[in-house]
């Protein structure tokens, strides 16, 4: 069993999307937009987790990071600096 999961943070947008028949709550805007593209880097990196250095700058330091390659990101100017979670120290 693996997982991806790509995080990311900022302001963005939540509310109501769809027709009338059919309404779903959702996210959107360019943060969700990276945090999706950054869960897809997990399959290329072969890692469970990664995260945004805007999320690397909100983290309790016991977390243990890895500092991966700048990144290039489809839809992005310039490359994204990423992190894979290896632990938490608790």
């Amino acid at each position: 069993l693996s997982i991806g999961v790509g995080l990311h943070r900022g302001w963005g947008v939540a509310g109501l999307v769809g027709s009338r028949d059919l309404m779903q709550f959702a996210f959107v805007g360019r943060i969700v937009n990276l945090a999706a593209r950054v869960q897809d880097l997990t399959r290329q990196y072969r890692v469970d987790i990664l995260l945004t250095d805007a999320v690397r700058k909100t983290l309790d330091p016991r977390f243990k990071l890895r500092e991966l390659p700048a990144t290039p990101v489809r839809g992005v100017a310039e490359p994204v600096l990423i992190f894979a979670a290896e632990s938490f120290e608790a």
